[in-house]
């Protein structure tokens, strides 16, 4: 139930509320106003970037996956499963056409004194992957390398059952 104050704080706030409607309404008109004049899209301010236009043409029913190595000076391979997709020669990417959404491509790339590179090519639209190839020598510089195991037999020379007949 509302006190004889509280119907009195409302009325003395209503002209408040009436000039903030009245504002909005004029603000909505003045976009609308601007929208009009400017082929539907209202004036935007000088430090904002314009979005870019609506393509009207459909994406195309094939993407490209452009593949390189790094140091491009490398000569590698690129083997998809079984099925060699072909060289990366030096300075040169390999460039890889398949159709749209047609899933993911698990690509090996293998380079003479390299390891062995795994990786993942989807098709969702053109993309470009780089490889980076590590040296054989390089391969404790990379996360999660371990360290090989010594012998089994500790490295002592000899047989394996010390001399005992």
């Amino acid at each position: 139930m509302r006190t004889a104050s509280t119907r009195s704080v409302l009325l003395r706030r209503l002209p408040l509320l009436a000039c903030l409607a009245a504002g909005g309404l004029v603000a909505a008109w003045a976009v609308a106003v601007a929208a009009s004049r400017h082929g539907g899209m209202p004036a935007l301010p000088i430090d904002v970037a314009a979005p870019n236009p609506p393509l009207d043409k459909a994406p195309a029913t094939t993407v490209r996956i452009v593949i390189t190595v790094l140091p491009s000076t490398k000569k590698a391979m690129v083997f998809w499963g079984k099925k060699r997709l072909g060289p990366i020669a030096p300075h040169a990417p390999l460039i890889v056409q398949r159709p749209r959404d047609s899933g993911p491509l698990d690509l090996v790339v293998k380079s003479d004194g390299c390891l062995t590179v795994q990786t993942r090519a989807y098709t969702f639209g053109d993309s470009k992957l780089s490889v980076k190839l590590t040296p054989q020598d390089e391969k404790s510089t990379l996360l999660g390398y371990r360290e090989e195991l010594p012998p089994t037999d500790g490295g002592a020379p000899g047989e394996p059952d010390g001399g005992m007949p």
